[in-house]
């Protein structure tokens, strides 16, 4: 035995049992890495949250940066990782904590994940056996023929002869018939008013033609060009963070920043119903938390991880009155499994992972 002190133990910290048992079969390796990093940061100095940069993140799993930035945004979504403050004016990094309610994992998203991934892996492997089969059945039903392996004919209409396996003669002297390119039509034979074919026909760009904008309120007409589900949120950005929508392009002309409103816009949306919360009461609270610790905000979508990580936290807060909260202790939370049928839906990816295999 070496008298050198064990790196092992007792040099360990805490991790949740519910880390391994439940989740790591649902999350991918890069997830789980970064989950274990935060554990080590966290649980490991007795601390609830903590600032940890994204280059530290990086240096201890070797991910690179946009593997960080993905697997993060997931935990994240899950519900396992929360987003609890920004970076700082001291570039100190996010500030994070770990999810310590197993009834807020979403286990709905988890489980919806890897289903699909099961089922894209069983069609990839299906279509791989297909074409196994049809390699081989060609292999099998196509023999060799047994004439002459060039059949061209020249200008006489006579077989080439293909003499001994050497120089091809070409009996007759003449040259070996080719058809013709189709021929294309004559622009002076088109009629200048008649209608172009479908293939002529250019393909209309799926852009909005530019307003005319009144002198009087040119900023109302850049938010009435938007489609109607983004100009609500359109507004909000204006009212909440000051910033002006972009004009949206003339015919023709690629989309641009407007292009890109409409995507972010629309990746809000889709992050606050994933939540059931109103998109609107979100970005409100998320202003408070910017107002506190401002960021760089250049276009909506600079707003989706604040707005994520806020969501996680206060969700069960936005939803509509309408909905009544049902008490912690009557039932499990949003998005949550209940263990036999988690077990249950577990046990049934294995097996199908197994008869794949």
């Amino acid at each position: 035995m070496s008298d050198t002190p064990s790196k092992i133990l007792p040099n360990s910290f805490q991790t949740p049992n519910f880390f391994v048992d439940d989740c790591m079969a649902l999350l991918t390796g890069n997830e789980f890495k970064c989950l274990s990093f935060l554990a080590r940061k966290t649980f490991g100095w007795q601390k609830r949250s903590d600032r940890i940069s994204k280059s530290q993140i990086m240096a201890a799993t070797g991910l690179a940066n946009e593997t960080v930035d993905k697997a993060m945004h997931a935990l994240v979504g899950f519900g396992l990782v929360l987003r609890t403050a920004e970076n700082n004016p001291q570039n100190t990094g996010t500030e994070w904590a770990l999810q310590t309610d197993d009834s807020r994992v979403r286990f709905d998203l988890l489980l919806e994940r890897q289903e699909k991934s099961t089922e894209a892996q069983r069609q990839k492997t299906e279509k791989g056996r297909q074409k196994l089969a049809e390699k081989r059945g060609g292999l099998s039903n196509n023999p060799p023929s047994e004439g002459v392996s060039v059949g061209q004919k020249p200008a006489g209409g006579e077989i080439v002869e293909q003499l001994g396996g050497g120089i091809v003669g070409q009996s007759g002297g003449g040259s070996v018939e080719q058809s013709p390119q189709k021929p294309i039509k004559a622009k002076e034979k088109m009629v200048a008013d008649a209608p172009a074919s479908p293939v002529e026909e250019p393909t209309p760009k799926t852009t909005v033609e530019t307003l005319d904008e009144p002198a009087d309120n040119p900023l109302e007409a850049r938010t009435a060009a938007f489609p109607e589900d983004c100009q609500t949120t359109v507004r909000l950005m204006l009212e909440l963070f000051g910033l002006h929508p972009p004009e949206s392009p003339a015919r023709g002309e690629k989309g641009g920043d407007y292009a890109l409103w409409i995507k972010d816009i629309r990746d809000l949306l889709k992050v606050a119903r994933e939540y059931d919360a109103p998109l609107d009461k979100a970005l409100r609270l998320t202003c408070e938390r910017w107002r506190s610790q401002p960021f760089d905000v250049a276009h909506p979508g600079a707003l989706k991880k604040s707005l994520t990580s806020l969501l996680a936290q206060v969700s069960h807060n936005l939803r509509p009155e309408s909905v009544p909260e049902t008490p912690k202790d009557a039932s499990p939370g949003p998005g949550s499994v209940p263990n036999d049928e988690l077990r249950a839906r577990m046990a049934a990816l294995r097996a199908r992972h197994k008869t794949q295999n």
